[in-house]
C-alpha cells in the first residue's frame, strides 16, 4: 500500500481535551484517491473505521480506538463568485476558524459568527456546529461525502443532511457510513450582519459594524468565556442546552426567577445551561485536581492536571446528575464519547 499506515498511534495530542490512548490503526488523509484506499484497507481487513478531524468535539477512551483511525488532512479552499452570492467550498482539513478568517478578508458574509470555533470544517455539518444566532445549516449548500459500504463519492444537500440543533445525518446510524469531504457555503458579498444576540447588540448600538469588526468582537467575547484550547485541555461547550417545554420553562421560572429563554416555536423554548450551572447550581470555576469548569464559562470542562478520560466522563455525568435533581431536566452531552 502506498499509503502509510501507523500501528499503536498515541492520540492523547490529537485531542483538544488531551486524553485519549492509541488507535490500532492510524492513517493521515490528504488526498480523495488516498481516502479510497485506506477505506479498501480497512475493508481488507475487517477493521472499523472511525474519522477524526481536529479533536475538538470527542472524548477518547484511555483504552483507545480498535480498527483504523482516519484523520482527513484535505485543506483545499476554492470559491465560485456570481454578482452577489459567492460558494465557499473547503476540504474536511481546513480549520474552520481559517476558513472564517478567509472569508472576512474577502468580504463574504455568513459565517463571521462562529468565529474562534474550535475544529475542522469536516466536523462542522456533523455537528452543525453554531454561535451567536448563525448555525453551519443556515450557510451549507451541500456536502461532499465518500459512502464507505458503496465506496464512491457522492454529495448530499442541506436538507438530506437533516440538520437538528447539535445534530445531522451524520450523527445518526444511516448516516455513519459517509466520511465528509468538502463543504460548500453559500455566502453573500451583500452586507447582513446577524446581531440578535445580546452580547453583539451591546457593541453595535449605533453604528453598522464591518465584517472584520464583527469577527474581532466575537473572538473578544469568546476569549472571555473560552479557554484557549492551544493552551488548556478543553472541548469546548460540553453539553448541549436543553429544549423544553413552554410549560416546564415556566415552571422553572417560578422556581428560579430570571432564568432566561428562546422561543423555539409555540411549544419548546430553548434554555441556556450555563446559567442553570452558574446561578441554581453554583458551578463555574469549580472541580477537583484533575477535571473543573472553567471560571469564564461552568458550560466548559477542562483537563487540569492529566485526567484521564474516564474522570472526564466520571465529572460531566456528575453535572448531569446535579442538574437533574435540581430541575428535572435530562442534558445532553455536546461532547462524542469514542471507545468506552
Amino acid at each position: 500500500m502506498s499509503l502509510p499506515i501507523q500501528s499503536n498511534e498515541p492520540l492523547k495530542q490529537l485531542t483538544t481535551l488531551r486524553v485519549g490512548g492509541e488507535a490500532q490503526y492510524f492513517v493521515d488523509i490528504d488526498s480523495e484517491s488516498y481516502l479510497d484506499e485506506a477505506v479498501g484497507y480497512a475493508h481488507k481487513n475487517n477493521l472499523p473505521i472511525t474519522i477524526l478531524g481536529g479533536g475538538s468535539n470527542i472524548l477518547v477512551s484511555e483504552n483507545g480506538i480498535k480498527g483504523l483511525v482516519i484523520r482527513m488532512s484535505l485543506v483545499d479552499i476554492a470559491t465560485e463568485v456570481e454578482e452577489e452570492k459567492v460558494l465557499l467550498t473547503a476540504s474536511a482539513g481546513v480549520v474552520l476558524d481559517d476558513l472564517v478568517s478567509h472569508a472576512v478578508e474577502h468580504g463574504y458574509w455568513g459565517i463571521e459568527n462562529l468565529s474562534h470555533i474550535p475544529g475542522t470544517v469536516g466536523a462542522a455539518p456533523v455537528q452543525n456546529v453554531g454561535a451567536y444566532g448563525v448555525e453551519v445549516k443556515d450557510v451549507i449548500k451541500t456536502v461532499r461525502v465518500y459512502n464507505i459500504q458503496a465506496r464512491r463519492f457522492e454529495v448530499l444537500t442541506a436538507d438530506e443532511c437533516n440538520f437538528e440543533y447539535r445534530d445531522s445525518l451524520f450523527k445518526k446510524s444511516e448516516g455513519k457510513k459517509y466520511i465528509v469531504v468538502a463543504v460548500t457555503f453559500a455566502l453573500s458579498t451583500e452586507v447582513l450582519p446577524q446581531l440578535s444576540y445580546a452580547d453583539l447588540q451591546s457593541r453595535f448600538t449605533d453604528a453598522q459594524p464591518t465584517l472584520l469588526e464583527i469577527r474581532q468582537a466575537i473572538i473578544e467575547i469568546r476569549a472571555g468565556k473560552f479557554p484557549d484550547w492551544n493552551v488548556v485541555g478543553t472541548a469546548g461547550s460540553f453539553f448541549k442546552n436543553p429544549v423544553i417545554l413552554r410549560t416546564k420553562f415556566q415552571e422553572l421560572c417560578t422556581q428560579y426567577p430570571g432564568l432566561p429563554g428562546f422561543d423555539v416555536d409555540d411549544t419548546f423554548v430553548k434554555i441556556p445551561l450555563g446559567w442553570v450551572l452558574d446561578k441554581v447550581l453554583h458551578l463555574k470555576g469549580v472541580g477537583n485536581e484533575k477535571v473543573g469548569t472553567y471560571q469564564g464559562q461552568a458550560l466548559v470542562l477542562i483537563n487540569k492536571a492529566d485526567a484521564t478520560a474516564t474522570d472526564i466522563a466520571e465529572f460531566a455525568d456528575d453535572i448531569v446528575k446535579k442538574v437533574h435533581d435540581a430541575t428535572d431536566i435530562q442534558v445532553q452531552w455536546e461532547v462524542t464519547k469514542i471507545g468506552f
